[in-house]
């Protein structure tokens, strides 16, 4: 017994020298952001009117956040043309239910446009800015506050040319997309307003972003919200389609799909990105697919709006990142080189 009860310790006593002469596992050093810092300090001031807040998640939590000015992770402001992004997720949602397929023509769900000669648009143009319909109306009928939606698309069918065959030229706007706003009530049986709130923004965790405008939210370009909640709808796409808690708002194919080339190879006309940003096969659904590879694989894609704010999503690094700020004069395509630049840094960061 006694022998038995020295083998046992001799073996403890090797174990516990062996567990002391492994080298520990090293704790990964945190990434480096100052580069991404330094161009943001150097910009603020001069291009963002002082006022931003950046955010940047790598698997979704946070590696960078830094405010200047009055914002913070909660500010509140209208996003512009980020909202394309939500609301091409919302009209996916609705494929995932079977309630309509992007090859349906909007003839299917709104006679009028039949009986003025244009039903025969597929969603899916609606929503890459290829339908030949004008990019805004001249009378801002998708605009109005003043009328519902359904009046605002009834005025939409009688009015607005369609200028060109469908899938032939990019115009970028509003338009189109508010038709495709309009398909999904009719589909749904539920007001958009009250649409995006169940089925994208409550799924998400986004409890402060909203419309402003109830009865003719602009599909395109009418949504507010806060840094802290539209990292959780970019964190939600980089993991195709399902949220940090498992929840699964879109399917993987629904989110494949909205970031496929949708353009059909049409001729951009009407864009509003620098020259030397402009590609074939640029738009998905809601959003543009900024950086491809040889294939055509998507490696990074976005959805920046007029008054400055830049959601970008590179799910080959887990990366997600927001620039947010609000620049009223519309003049906010003037932040689009600095905030590409900070992407790139960002990339490198977390090489």
């Amino acid at each position: 017994m006694k022998s038995v009860l020295f083998v046992v310790l001799i073996a403890l006593i090797f174990a516990c020298n062996k567990k002391n002469d492994e080298v520990p596992t090293p704790t990964p050093e945190p990434y480096d952001f100052s580069a991404v810092e330094k161009v943001l300090d150097d910009s603020v001031p001069a291009k963002y009117g002082g006022n931003c807040y950046a955010v940047i998640h790598v698997d979704g939590k946070t590696v960078f956040s830094k405010g200047y000015g009055e914002y913070n992770g909660s500010t509140k402001m209208y996003i512009a043309s980020c909202t394309k992004w939500l609301s091409g997720a919302l009209i996916m949602s609705l494929v995932d239910e079977g309630k309509l397929s992007l090859s349906d023509t909007i003839g299917k769900f709104l006679p009028i446009f039949t009986a003025n000669g244009k039903g025969h648009v597929p969603i899916r143009y609606l929503f890459s800015h290829c339908s030949g319909f004008p990019g805004d109306s001249d009378d801002g009928y998708e605009s109005n506050p003043l009328i519902t939606m359904e009046s605002a698309v009834d005025q939409i069918a009688m009015n607005v040319p369609l200028r060109i065959a469908p899938g032939t030229v990019f115009n970028y706007g509003s338009v189109s997309m508010q038709i495709g706003g309009r398909i999904a009530e009719i589909v749904s049986g539920k007001s958009f307003f009250d649409l995006i709130q169940e089925k994208i923004f409550t799924p998400c965790g986004m409890t402060n972003t909203d419309f402003a405008q109830a009865t003719n939210p602009l599909v395109a370009g009418g949504a507010r919200s806060t840094p802290d909640d539209f990292i959780l709808f970019l964190d939600m796409i980089m993991r195709k389609g399902v949220t940090a808690n498992g929840t699964r708002v879109l399917s993987e194919q629904s989110v494949i799909e909205m970031e496929k080339d949708q353009t059909n190879n049409a001729r951009l006309d009407q864009v509003p990105y620098p020259d030397g940003y402009v590609h074939a096969g640029i738009y998905g659904i809601g959003n543009w697919r900024d950086m491809t590879d040889n294939a055509d694989n998507l490696i990074e894609n976005s959805s920046p709006g007029v008054f400055g704010s830049h959601p970008w999503v590179n799910r080959s690094k887990k990366l997600t990142g927001f620039i947010f700020t609000f620049i009223l004069s519309g003049t906010g395509t003037s932040t689009l080189p600095t905030s590409i630049k900070v992407r790139g840094l960002a990339r490198d960061a977390v090489n």
